[in-house]
């Protein structure tokens, strides 16, 4: 066993509980924003994913939703309808399609998770700034290459190359 496998908080917490249950106090914040915004929290949730990364295939988004990839298409078909997402065929391979946040869908994001911000920071008022720099830094070091594995490359931006 590794120590970061064993880790225990001065409480006698192992590591991987604290994760969940800080995980799960975010979840909940999420949740209620999106109640507040009148739209299902995984609703929300897609949309803060999507523009945390440009636009993601279904596939990938569902592997961070945590979902089935069969319930991205019904999710998507909701965010567009609503005009929160647009559908763009990958220049490179016609066959991949892009699930991307809208400008009303990045402001919808924003302004919805703007209370979700406020419960985080309440979660973690315990930790100075700079405790709370380099839990971000920890975590970025677990989470961010899974993230580039999972969302793979950025797809050709209206801009231009990503």
């Amino acid at each position: 066993m590794t120590a970061a496998s064993i880790a225990r908080s001065p409480g006698g917490l192992e590591l991987g509980y604290l994760m969940l249950q800080a995980g799960r106090l975010i979840q909940n914040a999420m949740e209620d924003a999106a109640a507040e915004a009148g739209m299902p929290g995984l609703d929300l949730l897609a949309l803060y994913v999507l523009g945390e990364h440009e636009g993601l295939t279904g596939g990938a988004l569902a592997r961070l939703l945590y979902v089935q990839q069969s319930s991205v298409t019904p999710l998507a078909d909701r965010l567009e309808a609503a005009g929160l997402i647009e559908r763009e065929r990958d220049e490179n391979d016609r066959r991949r399609v892009w699930l991307c946040p809208t400008p009303q869908g990045e402001t919808m994001a924003r302004e919805a998770t703007s209370k979700a911000r406020d419960a985080v920071r309440h979660v973690f008022a315990p930790l100075s700034p700079g405790s709370a720099t380099a839990l971000a830094a920890l975590l970025g070091d677990v989470v961010e290459p899974w993230l580039a594995e999972v969302s793979g490359p950025r797809p050709i931006s209206r801009d231009g190359p990503a």
